[in-house]
């Protein structure tokens, strides 16, 4: 696993924590996502193209379906091939890929595929 990917999967625990109407603790994820942002940023900067490096197929799949997969995502998404890193997030105990990827100052996700095709 990447760092880029280690970081990314950080923010998305960081903003799944459920802190109530505890302003202070709202207050503190904010700030814990825009760090970790700001080092997926530099992770990003510091690497020569991570972009335009294809995922590797996983090896639960075959070759030319999980490049069919990454291909509908980036065309739902609409965003170049140049675009975008694969993630996995975990839902309801099952693990799944996603593109993400910047828009501004949003993270944008685009679901792929399960990490284990049935």
């Amino acid at each position: 696993m990447t760092d880029r990917s280690q970081a990314s999967q950080a923010r998305d625990h960081l903003e799944r924590i459920d802190v109530g109407g505890d302003a202070e603790l709202a207050a503190l994820r904010a700030t814990a996502v825009d760090a970790v942002d700001e080092l997926i940023d530099h992770i990003e900067a510091s690497s020569e193209d991570p972009a335009s490096v294809e995922p590797d197929t996983p090896e639960s799949w075959e070759e030319r379906e999980w490049e069919d997969s990454v291909e509908s995502a980036r065309e739902k998404a609409g965003i170049a091939a140049s675009k975008g890193t694969l993630t996995t997030k975990t839902i309801n105990g099952r693990d799944y890929y996603y593109l993400q990827w910047r828009d501004g100052d949003k993270v944008r996700s685009q679901y792929v595929a399960p990490v284990d095709p049935a």
